[in-house]
C-alpha cells in the first residue's frame, strides 16, 4: 500500500490529533494509542503496526492507496477528460427571456441586457440545436434574466423538447422567486426539478435595499410567500421539492446571514437548504467591487459562522470530490440566451463579445478559443493543484476566473477554496462544530 500525500495528520489546539484525507475528504480524530502507530506510517510508509480495523479504514477512505498518487492522478485525469468530452450528455443554461423584475444592486448582466423574449424562430432553432446532437441525457437549467417572467416560454420549449424521445431529462431553475404561483409549483414537482435556487439576502430591510423589484413592491414578503406556497404543496402533498436558499454576501450584509438561517429555520424547519455565497468582482470596472470582500476576509467570515453563531456552512471544508470544477469545461455545456446566442458561462450571458454563435446560425470559428481557454482551465494542468490536498474536491476553482487570471498574469490561486488558507483552522473548526451538535459521519 501507498501512503497518499493527500493527508494532513496535526494536532489541533484543542483536540488532540485529526487527520484528514483528501482523497475522499474523510476526517478522523486519532485516539493518543494509536498516534505512534499513525505517525510512523506517515513518517517511513510503514503501516504493519497500524490496528486491522483502523488499517481498513484508512484503505476504504484512500489515507492508503493501492497505487501510488501519481498512478491515481493519471487515472482520474483520463476518466475527469473522458466525461468531460461525452457527447451523450448535453448541458444546456436557457434563458426564456433577459427581462426581470427585479433591479439588484450587483447584478453583472446589467446594462447589457435587452428586454427580449425567446421567438418562436429562436425556440425552433433551439430544438434544432438539441436534435442535431442526438445526445441521451439532457441537463437543462432556466435562467435569466428572470425565467418566470416569459413562464409560458419555459411551457412551450419543454413541450418540444420531451417530443424528441431524449432518455434521460433534468430539469433545474434559478429564479428570485417573486413569481412563483401553484402552476409553477405543481410543473416543477412533476417534472421532478433537480433544484430550484432563490436568492434571499438578509432581512425584510436588507434584501429589500438590495435586490428591489423594479415596481417598487416588497421582494422579501413576495419571496416569503412562495416558501410558504411551496411548503405547504410538499406538506399537503407528501413530497418535496429541492430549493436551496442562496444569500449573497458582501462587507455590508455579512452579519445577516444568521438571521437569515434563524428565520428560514425557525418558520420552515430544515425544509429549505441555505447556503452563503460571497459576491465577487466581475470586471475590473465592476461598480459594486468596493464592497466585495477579500479571500482573507471571506475565510474569517466562514469561521466565525462556524465558531461563533454554530452555523455550518459546505464552504468550511470540502464534503464531495468531483471530477471538475464546472459544467462549463464540459465540451456539450452551453448558454443560451433569449435572441439565441451561445455562450460557454452564464456569467458571460449577453456579453456579445464572448458569444460563440446562435442556434439559428450555428457556430462563430473564429470564437471558439474562447471556449477553449475555459475548457483548458483544469486543475489537473496547473503544477500547484497536482500537489493540492483540496484538488479532488476543488479542481481547479471557477474556470473562467482561472482562464482570466491566468491571460492578465494573475495570481491563480485567489480562486482557490477558502480551506486552503489555513487547513488546520477550518478542520478544526468542523471538528468542534460536529461536537456541539452530536454528529456523527
Amino acid at each position: 500500500m501507498f501512503v497518499s500525500k493527500r493527508n494532513l495528520f496535526f494536532k489541533s489546539k484543542e483536540n488532540g490529533y485529526l487527520l484528514f484525507c483528501g482523497n475522499s475528504n474523510s476526517f478522523y480524530q486519532i485516539d493518543e494509542e494509536n498516534v505512534p502507530h499513525v505517525q510512523k506510517m506517515f513518517d517511513t510508509g510503514d503501516d504493519s503496526e497500524l490496528p486491522e480495523d483502523i488499517k481498513k479504514e484508512f484503505i476504504k477512505s484512500g489515507v492508503l492507496l493501492p497505487e501510488s498518487d501519481e498512478e491515481r492522478f493519471k487515472r482520474l485525469k483520463f476518466l475527469s477528460y473522458l466525461t468531460r468530452f461525452n457527447s451523450r450528455i448535453i448541458g444546456l443554461t436557457i434563458a426564456p427571456t433577459m427581462s426581470c423584475n427585479f433591479k439588484c444592486v450587483y447584478c453583472y448582466e446589467g446594462d447589457r441586457v435587452q428586454n427580449v423574449s425567446l421567438t418562436e424562430e429562436v425556440i425552433d432553432g433551439l430544438i434544432n440545436f438539441i436534435k442535431k446532437r442526438d445526445c441521451k441525457t439532457l441537463n437543462i437549467t432556466w435562467y435569466g434574466g428572470e425565467p418566470l417572467c416569459a413562464w409560458n416560454k419555459v411551457l412551450e420549449i419543454t413541450k418540444e423538447i420531451e417530443k424528441l424521445g431524449i432518455p434521460n431529462i433534468h430539469y433545474s431553475m434559478i429564479t428570485n422567486g417573486s413569481l412563483i404561483n401553484d402552476d409553477v409549483i405543481k410543473f416543477v414537482d412533476e417534472k421532478k426539478f433537480d433544484y430550484v435556487q432563490i436568492t434571499l439576502d438578509g432581512d425584510e430591510e436588507i434584501h429589500n435595499s438590495r435586490r428591489p423589484m423594479k415596481n417598487g413592491k416588497n421582494s422579501f414578503q413576495a419571496i416569503l410567500s412562495s416558501l410558504d406556497k411551496i411548503y405547504n404543496y410538499c406538506q399537503k402533498n407528501n413530497t418535496h421539492i429541492n430549493v436551496s436558499l442562496r444569500v449573497n454576501l458582501d462587507k455590508s450584509n455579512v452579519s445577516a446571514y444568521k438571521k437569515v438561517c434563524n428565520m428560514i429555520h425557525s418558520k420552515y424547519q430544515r425544509f429549505f437548504y441555505i447556503y452563503p455565497a460571497f459576491v465577487y468582482r466581475n470586471s475590473e470596472s465592476d461598480r459594486y467591487s468596493s464592497d466585495c470582500m477579500s479571500s482573507l476576509e471571506s475565510s474569517c467570515a466562514i469561521l466565525d459562522l462556524v465558531n461563533k453563531d454554530n452555523i455550518f456552512t459546505s464552504k468550511l471544508i470540502p464534503l464531495k470530490n468531483r471530477l471538475y470544477a464546472c459544467s462549463v469545461q464540459h465540451i456539450n455545456y452551453f448558454v443560451v440566451d433569449s435572441s439565441g446566442d451561445i455562450y460557454k458561462c452564464w456569467n458571460e450571458i449577453s456579453d456579445k463579445e464572448k458569444c460563440l454563435g446562435n442556434v439559428i446560425t450555428g457556430f462563430r470559428d473564429d470564437k471558439n478559443i474562447t471556449a477553449f481557454n475555459v475548457m483548458e482551465s483544469s486543475g489537473f494542468e496547473d503544477d500547484e493543484c497536482k500537489n493540492c490536498l483540496f484538488l479532488y474536491s476543488c479542481m481547479g476553482g471557477c474556470p473562467k476566473f482561472r482562464s482570466e487570471n491566468k491571460k492578465l498574469g494573475k495570481e491563480i490561486n485567489m480562486v482557490c477554496y477558502s480551506i486552503k488558507n489555513n487547513p488546520k483552522e477550518y478542520l478544526e473548526s468542523y471538528f468542534k462544530y460536529k461536537e456541539r451538535n452530536s454528529i456523527t459521519e
